[in-house]
């Protein structure tokens, strides 16, 4: 199942982009311009999967302040 996972941070994107990148299941993630401050793909095997890996650990760091998950078809 992939993803792309729109998220918004509080300050620098780039050292939170950098914990972001970190984490299995993330295989890419970019600091963007504009109002979404970091984009990442992620690719895991299964909705559950998915929920351990945005609302868990990605929304658990400190500085995202907001996620907005896309499940590719």
């Amino acid at each position: 199942m992939r993803a792309y996972v729109f998220i918004t941070t509080q300050g620098d994107a780039r050292p939170i982009v950098e914990k972001i990148r970190a984490i299995k299941g993330v295989k890419e993630a970019d600091a963007i311009w504009g109002p979404i401050d970091i984009i990442a793909l992620v690719d895991v095997d299964d909705a559950k999967a998915l929920i351990d890996l945005v609302p868990v650990k990605i929304r658990k760091i400190l500085g995202v302040n907001s996620t907005d998950t896309r499940i590719a078809l």
